[in-house]
């Protein structure tokens, strides 16, 4: 078995770069969240400009309702558009690895349509499980509370702790899971089961390149987010202080015309660092279950 951390995240950080259609793949469902801003800031040139009060429309139960349905929808249409994302980057970060050159948009869109579906039900499977766990979990948490009238909370904090690790390693099941059933032409079931059997077998392995990937990409994509949201953490501060005039139509007509700028930014810095991790777990999962071409071959001496 020939697995190089090193190797990997070269490997990684190389077809990431070299191949930045997929850059576009992975920044869809991002930019779907485009969709939300009409509904979001078209009522806000209705406000009275010179009143503070709330504004109208946010009182309103038809828009209220409109609203919801229509961040419903987005959601379910970012998740659907997330699933076929992650197949066509895999499929391309696979075609890649393998010695293809180049390929287009379409190849990869038609390339992985057979596992759009698989896919997506490997997250809807993964995801309801992790509802269910959690949600029994934080009930009990809210019943020893209730029960310590909070003092509960307090004790069960460093148990709080231990739920980013374990996020980390589910996150880790979940791509390794959708990398089978591309690599392996799985099943929904057969890729998890393939995925936590991967896991589990090289459990440190898996955590450490985790660690070096997420946290690696985490810390440079905030040195470009965290400078582009400041505007937002200041606004508070200037209300305050008294130095600008903001009531509710100004504010908001600020924070819609700053998200133009800021969305695009955000997708593309998402298109470069979800590519990457999923070139990461794809990689990691070749080298697990796949013969290299580069590993040495030992000859028998012959007597």
């Amino acid at each position: 078995m020939n697995f190089d951390f090193g190797e990997i995240l070269s490997s990684a950080v190389r077809i990431t770069w070299k191949h930045k259609i997929m850059w576009v793949f992975s920044a869809l469902p991002v930019l779907l969240s485009f969709l939300i801003f009409p509904i979001m800031f078209v009522p806000v040139f209705f406000m009275d400009e010179s009143s503070y009060r709330t504004p109208f429309f946010i009182e309103e139960p038809a828009y209220i309702a409109v609203f919801v349905v229509f961040s419903i929808v987005i959601t379910l249409l970012s998740y659907v558009l997330y699933g076929i994302s992650s197949s066509a980057v895999i499929f391309g970060v696979m075609r890649a690895d393998s010695g293809t050159e180049s390929f287009t948009f379409r190849d990869l869109l038609d390339g992985s349509k057979p596992y759009w579906g698989r896919v997506l039900g490997v997250m809807l499977l993964i995801g309801l499980g992790i509802f269910v766990i959690f949600a029994a979990i934080f009930a009990c948490f809210t019943l020893i509370g209730a029960v310590t009238m909070g003092l509960g909370f307090v004790c069960l904090q460093p148990l709080m702790l231990l739920m980013y690790p374990l996020m980390l390693i589910v996150y880790g099941i979940i791509e390794e899971s959708q990398v089978a059933v591309v690599a392996d032409e799985l099943s929904v079931t057969d890729a998890i089961r393939r995925g936590w059997e991967l896991v589990r077998a090289n459990f440190w392995r898996v955590v450490l390149i985790s660690l070096i990937a997420y946290f690696g990409v985490t810390f440079l994509s905030s040195i470009v987010m965290f400078p582009l949201m400041s505007p937002f953490f200041l606004i508070p501060f200037f209300m305050d202080s008294g130095m600008t005039d903001f009531n509710p139509r100004t504010m908001m007509l600020f924070m819609g015309g700053f998200s133009l700028f800021f969305i695009p930014v955000m997708a593309l810095v998402q298109g470069i660092t979800l590519t990457f991790l999923k070139s990461t777990y794809t990689l990691v999962y070749l080298r697990l279950t796949k013969p290299q071409d580069n590993v040495p071959i030992v000859l028998e001496e012959k007597s």
